[in-house]
């Protein structure tokens, strides 16, 4: 017969259950005859996965710790934190003015209220025995007098004994004053009754009867009167239990209060604790802080100890402390920059005064050639082109107290365009524009003004530099309705709109770490100094790609008729004219290449011309003769100009009044400890030898006509 289906499904079964055991015995097998390669295996994985676990939890922790921390820091400002702290004092004031009310209010309420039914409970009783007194004393009389009654006095007072006062509500006593109570009522009222059979007695003058019934209310009245006394007794003890219950809670509000005082003195302390941590301490240290930042210390960073109002006022401090010293550094190394400029201009000026002396005493020859001529002139030319440019940037440099002129700002561009013409060739740009020749004179610091310029035309070529070429750069002036406005124009990417309306801001700049944020800053204040301003004008559509446009404008002042200016005489092409015949004049330079052109040329003009390497050298020379103009160069070994003329001055001051300076840096003069000479008697290196004949010239007149 056939096998059932169901049975084959047993089957089945029963075979995979043996293979399953067969398969643990033989993995159980394996594992106790390799057990200690696995156990050493699983050791090992062990222990390399607990360290990460480990750090993995730790890491965890962490970040959970760092979490809570990071909360704890940011989630109370200083203002949530006073908001807390006012909020708090002022719970912790109303609270106990409440709770006193409450607590003793309360018990007070209870004492008066129980005080008041006890008492109205003993004076309405001691009233009912009084009248029941009375009562009995009419009755005692009219017994012993056997006179009749007074009308129905007995029967009112045995009915005001007998009844409780009608205004008195039943009081909320203890039980055993009530019991007493009640007695005491009850008595009343059995006497009340026999008080009014004795007056009927009484009236009826059955007077042996009457006798009789008056003792009776006699021993009623006495024993009424001893329960009173009781009742009295027991009103008393039960005050002195209210009494006593009102002093418990007193105590124990005095109690509360001083542990009260007590949470507050803790309170305090927390708060002036917390007040220290977060307010007194970031403020203490930024005021620290900011008192070295005014000694000119900017290496004093404030501790950010949490991201709060403080905080982020720390963070910002140090962030300027930052820039500060950063902008301190840079400006250290202008400064640096700006002295060796002016060193170099100085030694640099020497041989540009050689180069053009020479120039010049060539071209007075007659005999050279024409193309020797344009020779010597291009000499001249180039030799006065970089005299131009290092005065130019003396200017620059040494720009310190402001000195308000009326000047032309076209020259004012002029000299700027001569200060960075150089990066025009280099970087392939071309300048174009056109200044009116007919603008009116301003009021303002020439050489401020002429940085504001630089300083525009430097972010122009900054900004041209990020495009390709053609490159196009372009300043025009104009005057219109009362002021002169400069403008600067290029052809960049522009500004963008989001960073146009912080462009003036101090530190604000587009260039990166390579940029101070000070030039426009600066430039806008130097402008607003005389009058004006300096904003940029963009074009209509504002977007990128059109180029940025500045413009300067200042205010115009009343025009100058400008003195008339006579031009130093080129040196002439026949024989020099005998202008400075019979002067005696000394040159005291260091430098021969300076002196000697210096030399011939003055002795053509008919001076007597004698030399010094230095000052040491001319006072000795000086010691023996006199001169009728002494040239000293300000800067020399030995003894310097300076040093000389302070000499002259102690020892002969008749010479130094005739004393002419030379110096490639008048800037010199203002350095600390040396002595201060006239300026209007300085002549700056490299000077034209017409302009030192009309020079020297001037200072002889002016000794002649004293």
């Amino acid at each position: 017969m056939g096998r059932s289906p169901f049975g084959r499904i047993a089957r089945r079964a029963q075979r995979r259950s043996r293979n399953r055991r067969a398969a643990g015995r033989s993995g159980a097998g394996a594992w106790r005859d390799d057990g200690q390669m696995r156990s050493s295996r699983s050791a090992s994985a062990r222990g390399r996965a607990t360290p990460r676990l480990f750090a993995r939890r730790a890491s965890k922790r962490e970040i959970g710790r760092g979490t809570v921390r990071m909360t704890l820091q940011r989630g109370l400002s200083l203002r949530n934190l006073l908001l807390l702290l006012f909020l708090a004092a002022a719970l912790y004031a109303g609270a106990l003015p409440v709770y006193l009310f409450v607590r003793v209010g309360a018990a007070a309420a209870v004492l008066a209220q129980g005080t008041q039914g006890v008492v109205r409970l003993v004076v309405d009783l001691r009233q009912r025995v009084e009248a029941a007194e009375n009562a009995v004393g009419l009755a005692r009389r009219a017994v012993a007098t056997r006179a009749s009654l007074p009308g129905d006095s007995i029967r009112t007072l045995a009915a005001r004994a007998a009844a409780p006062s009608p205004a008195a509500e039943p009081p909320a006593v203890s039980a055993a004053l009530g019991t007493e109570a009640a007695r005491v009522h009850g008595s009343l009222s059995e006497l009340a009754r026999d008080v009014v059979a004795a007056a009927q007695l009484i009236e009826r003058r059955r007077w042996p009867d009457a006798a009789r019934g008056v003792a009776l209310v006699d021993s009623l009245n006495t024993r009424a009167r001893e329960q009173l006394l009781v009742v009295s007794r027991l009103a008393g003890d039960d005050l002195l239990e209210r009494v006593a219950a009102v002093e418990a809670a007193t105590a124990e509000v005095r109690r509360d209060a001083a542990l009260w005082l007590v949470f507050g003195l803790f309170l305090t302390w927390l708060g002036l604790i917390t007040i220290r941590r977060r307010i007194l301490q970031p403020l203490s240290a930024l005021e620290t802080g900011l008192t070295r930042v005014s000694e000119g210390d900017l290496n004093t960073p404030v501790p950010v100890l949490r991201m709060d109002e403080a905080g982020r006022l720390a963070a910002h401090f140090n962030e300027m402390t930052r820039v500060l010293r950063n902008r301190a550094e840079e400006q250290g190394r202008f400064a640096a920059a700006g002295e060796l400029l002016a060193g170099v201009a100085h030694e640099v000026n020497n041989p540009l005064m050689a180069i053009a002396a020479h120039a010049e005493n060539r071209l007075a020859d007659p005999a050279i050639t024409p193309e020797q001529r344009d020779e010597m002139q291009q000499v001249l030319r180039q030799a006065q082109r970089a005299t131009k440019l290092l005065r130019g940037l003396l200017r620059f440099v040494r720009a310190t107290e402001r000195q308000m002129t009326s000047i032309n700002l076209n020259d004012v561009v002029r000299g700027a365009l001569d200060l960075v013409s150089y990066r025009f060739g280099v970087d392939e740009i071309t300048v174009g524009g056109r200044l009116d020749p007919n603008l009116p004179p301003v009021q303002g610091d020439a050489i401020r003004l002429e940085q504001v310029v630089v300083n525009l035309l430097s972010n122009a070529i900054d900004a041209l530099r990020a495009i390709r070429p053609p490159r196009r750069l372009s300043v025009d002036s104009w005057g219109a309705d009362g002021t002169v406005s400069v403008a600067v124009s290029d052809n960049g990417l522009g500004v963008p709109a989001e960073i146009a309306d912080r462009l003036f801001r101090p530190f604000a700049t587009t260039k990166g770490r390579q940029g101070t944020g000070l030039g426009l800053y600066v430039s806008r204040q130097t402008a607003r100094e005389s009058g004006g301003d300096v904003v940029l004008a963009r074009d209509a559509d504002g977007g990128r790609g059109t180029g940025a446009r500045f413009v300067m404008t200042l205010p115009t002042t009343a025009r100058e008729q400008p003195a008339p200016e006579r031009a130093a005489a080129p040196p002439s092409d026949g024989a020099p004219a005998a202008r400075l015949a019979g002067v005696c004049v000394l040159i005291v330079d260091d430098e021969a290449p300076v002196r000697r052109p210096m030399a011939r040329f003055l002795i053509r003009r008919g001076a007597q011309v004698y030399e010094a390497g230095d000052g040491a050298e001319a006072l000795e020379w000086l010691s023996a003769r006199s001169a009728d103009v002494i040239l000293v160069d300000l800067r020399m070994p030995r003894m310097s100009g300076i040093e000389l003329f302070a000499k002259l001055e102690a020892t002969h001051p008749e010479l130094a009044a005739r004393v002419l300076f030379l110096s490639g840096d008048v800037s010199q003069l203002a350095e600390p400890g040396n002595t201060p000479v006239p300026r209007e008697r300085v002549l700056v290196k490299p000077v034209e030898l017409a302009a030192l004949e009309e020079r020297v010239a001037q200072l002889v007149a002016e000794r002649t006509a004293l």
